[in-house]
């Protein structure tokens, strides 16, 4: 499965269970994840999407480190199954 159809997926069925995401692209920074995840909660998680052979660049791991070194909490998914499973874990 192609990374776009795994984030597809992952996007429809948040929104299926009230989760609002967004695309995240940052101009200025490269390596940001794919999607930003917001929860009715105030709760914030991020997702890069990968194929299950896709690696993370180093711009994407360094990015990574940083939002997490901040307290937020980031995914690297590699499959619908696993973005579903975090999505329900935090309903």
């Amino acid at each position: 499965m192609r990374e776009s159809a795994i984030e597809r997926a992952i996007c429809q069925h948040a929104k299926s269970v009230g989760v609002l995401q967004y695309k995240f692209t940052s101009p200025n920074r490269a390596g940001v994840p794919d999607r930003i995840f917001l929860f009715p909660d105030r709760r914030v998680v991020f997702m890069e999407m990968k194929t299950p052979t896709g690696r993370l660049s180093r711009l994407q791991e360094n990015e990574i480190r940083i939002i997490k070194k901040y307290g937020h909490s980031v995914y690297v998914v590699d499959s619908v199954e696993q973005g579903k499973e975090i999505i329900n874990n935090y309903l």
